[in-house]
């Protein structure tokens, strides 16, 4: 008996640690290279400065930045696309030097205050206020903001948190200004149900014309 005991757990310590390795194995071949690119459009949300800690250094956050648009998205085809964020800089005055996540729900709820665009005009979102009736929206998923949503006609649909810290804005022109970052896709509905990915974001937006910008991603899925 102490033999096929011994027998046993000397089994087991080969399999266990096999099993472990398959299964870590079987994640990495899981994942799916991703793949968006869409033509979007930006509005502006002022509101009340805040500090705002970003890896140690604070900054001021003194507007949200949401916007939309269409595209085309690997495994999802046709797509559209909305984002929400709060940008920062050194003052409420100075350039933007980049944005952290801010719910994409709550672009629901910003006012529609009668000015010229950049500011958000009536029925900018409708689009997003008919997915979030179908589909509800929600704010943060395993403590990530969710700030992006991608989804298409068939009701499959993307949700990812943009990673603070992890991108920055940069001038191309004297009218266009580029942007880069990271983000994680921390659920979804449809096929994407429990679907987790990273990705590499980049774009660009015309200071002249808000409806001139485009969002761009790379990176892998797993659902």
């Amino acid at each position: 008996m102490k033999r096929t005991i011994m027998r046993l757990i000397k089994v087991l310590s080969f399999v266990i640690p096999a099993c472990i390795l398959l299964a870590s194995c079987k994640k990495e071949l899981d994942r799916k290279p991703f793949k968006l690119t869409s033509e979007t459009f930006y509005r502006i949300s002022p509101k009340t400065p805040e500090t705002i800690s970003i890896n140690g250094a604070n900054y001021v956050g003194f507007a949200f930045f949401p916007g939309g648009g269409e595209g085309t998205a690997s495994y999802l085809g046709d797509i559209k696309i909305y984002f929400n964020q709060q940008v920062y800089g050194e003052s409420s005055e100075a350039p933007p030097l980049g944005s952290v996540a801010a719910p994409i729900k709550d672009v629901l709820n910003y006012p529609i205050l009668g000015g010229p665009l950049p500011l958000i005009q009536t029925g900018d979102f409708a689009e997003l206020a008919v997915f979030h009736s179908t589909l509800p929206l929600p704010s943060i998923i395993s403590g990530m903001i969710v700030n992006t949503v991608i989804y298409n006609r068939q009701g499959d649909a993307l949700f990812l948190s943009a990673i603070t810290g992890a991108g920055a804005t940069f001038p191309i022109s004297q009218t266009v200004v580029g942007f880069n970052g990271r983000a994680w896709i921390v659920e979804g509905r449809g096929k994407f149900k429990n679907s987790s990915g990273e990705v590499d974001y980049h774009g660009s937006f015309s200071l002249v014309n808000p409806d001139d910008a485009t969002f761009d991603m790379d990176g892998w899925i797993s659902y």
